[in-house]
């Protein structure tokens, strides 16, 4: 989220990743962004975690699962954006995260 490697790193922009972006950013100091050990959260290579498969399939049905059966809200209705979020500074950025209204779906 350095605004020195990626211009609207707030921005959801996978065209980021397309071919051509990444061939825009060679020999610039933003093609750090395109390393493998900063663009997969379980590294890669040999040394790649062997449950990253089950691990990302794990999150992704957990996720829809909760969509289907919930709806959920800020209990803020101020916040808009992820912009409208806190965050503090650390050793890494956090937000603090608002509390949230759920429902189930009927």
């Amino acid at each position: 989220m350095d605004p020195a490697y990626v211009s609207d790193f707030n921005i959801f922009r996978p065209q980021r990743w397309f071919d051509e972006e990444v061939h825009m950013r060679s020999g610039t100091p933003a093609k750090m962004i395109d390393h493998p050990l900063y663009r997969d959260p379980f590294s890669a290579g040999s040394r790649k975690c062997p449950g990253s498969r089950v691990a990302n399939l794990e999150a992704l049905v957990m996720i829809s699962q909760l969509v289907l059966d919930w709806k959920i809200f800020f209990e803020d209705e101020s916040i808009k954006s992820l912009d409208d979020i806190q965050k503090s500074d650390g050793l890494t950025i956090q937000p603090k995260v608002p509390t949230l209204k759920v429902f189930p779906r009927s």
